[in-house]
């Protein structure tokens, strides 16, 4: 009997050395611990469930702002200042958006920590739309003159393809057909994770996924990118003033409300999480590129929803002032916005001149949001006739354990709210992919 015990204690240790010793598949790595997953914070809820699809259980993500907060206005609470001082990579949209909340990050940034402020990365001044230009949000303008899916076709971004990407001659030819990272050469990005590239060479094929063989050299200490377009940005990405003196007013900060730019985002989110922690570097890359064919699938359908809306139908009075991206994007003309980005509340004469405008012009539906009060909306639908709906822009849907709680997941409820309310086909969304790539795995 003793001999026995000995002989299967024997076989239960040399069992447990083998696998010990077996090697984790390639491509793949073990989940770190609590204690060392890298500390990453986020300010809104859109921004942070795309950090989540590229990161997943590889990092420990927290996000400033609660559900139903307007980032225009929120204000940090004491607690917030000690996430920002712990986290090792901070996320901002930027632009105004969250201004608060990037201000408290450059405040309690700790040493050889990161704070990156996305929108400033990912777009150049020609892309950005300002002033009246943003309060109207037009999809035919004379400066951001739209292809047939609305795409901005303008001088400095020529050859950008039926996704929105730049193909210009400076982002070439280096990555496959499905835009799946090339492998043979990670070595060249800056210190935060940004792709350092020469002069962009060859980085993003035509959905934004990453090649790395040419990670080269232009981007500055926070990854942002040196170029002709950008050269007066300060350390965190903010344009000079003097670059937009003809510009009137602040940059639409509401770029994600394109599924285009959240590819941008994306990139910068999985190259700046990679550098942190190579040691997952493939985890990221791989959730990177999938998620990535997921926003081009979310693309392609809201193209088709938004052919089944009549073109007379494809305007746009919003209560905030946020869908100027997704109009040009998509074909849509924004005729007017209760709330412009400053936050104010509209004037009795302002409210008087929206109702006589839709009398005018006859639009179908006006799009409230879950953020701001309903009163004056229902004012101008009780005035008008029109139907009332609700759109999405800094929340998403649902509760933190429904599918549907993700930015897709907003995309999707948005276009199924404009295609019933605008006379179009809400089904064709069903087919979109709004759960988390990490939760599918």
């Amino acid at each position: 009997m003793h001999h026995s015990l000995r002989t299967l204690s024997s076989l239960l240790a040399i069992l447990f050395l083998i696998a010990a010793c077996t090697p984790i598949a390639p491509g793949t790595t073990a989940a770190p611990t609590e204690e060392e997953r890298p500390r990453v914070v986020v300010s809104i809820l859109p921004l942070a469930n795309i950090v989540y699809n590229i990161g997943g259980d590889r990092i420990d993500l927290d996000a400033i702002m609660p559900p139903g907060t307007d980032p225009h206005t929120f204000e940090p609470r004491p607690s917030d200042a000690v996430k920002l001082a712990q986290a090792d990579l901070i996320f901002v949209n930027g632009m105004h958006l969250d201004e608060t909340t990037m201000r408290l990050a450059e405040a309690n940034l700790k040493d050889g920590a990161k704070l990156i402020e996305l929108a400033a990365v990912v777009a150049g001044p020609d892309e950005l739309i300002y002033g009246q230009e943003h309060h109207h949000g037009h999809g035919e303008m004379d400066d951001h003159e739209g292809d047939e899916h609305g795409h901005a076709e303008e001088d400095d971004h020529e050859d950008e393809d039926e996704h929105g990407h730049a193909e210009e001659d400076d982002h070439d030819d280096d990555d496959d057909e499905h835009g799946h990272a090339d492998e043979d050469d990670h070595d060249d990005e800056d210190e935060h994770g940004h792709a350092e590239e020469d002069d962009h060479d060859d980085d993003d094929d035509e959905h934004g996924h990453a090649e790395e063989d040419g990670h080269d050299d232009d981007d500055d200490e926070h990854g942002h990118a040196d170029e002709d377009d950008h050269d007066d940005d300060d350390e965190h990405g903010h344009a000079d003033e003097d670059d937009h003196e003809g510009e009137e007013g602040e940059p639409d900060p509401h770029l994600l409300l394109d599924p285009n730019f959240a590819i941008r985002y994306a990139k910068v989110i999985f190259v700046s999480l990679a550098e942190l922690d190579p040691d997952n570097r493939d985890y990221y890359e791989s959730n990177f590129n999938e998620y990535t064919a997921r926003l081009v699938a979310l693309d392609e359908a809201i193209v088709a929803v938004t052919a089944t809306i009549p073109e007379s139908n494809r305007r746009l009075l919003t209560y905030h002032d946020s869908f100027g991206y997704f109009a040009i994007r998509y074909g849509y003309t924004v005729i007017g916005a209760i709330q412009p980005n400053d936050t104010s509340q509209p004037s009795a004469k302002e409210v008087a001149a929206l109702i006589d405008q839709l009398r005018e012009e006859g639009v179908p539906a006006i799009f409230g949001s879950i953020l701001f009060p309903a009163d004056v909306i229902d004012q101008i639908a009780s005035e008008t006739g029109v139907t009332v709906s609700t759109l999405l822009d800094d929340g998403l849907p649902g509760g933190p354990d429904d599918p549907e709680h993700t930015y897709i997941g907003m995309m999707v409820q948005n276009m199924r709210t404009l295609a019933t309310a605008l006379g179009g086909d809400p089904s064709l969304m069903d087919g979109v992919e709004v759960g988390n790539v990490p939760d599918s795995e």
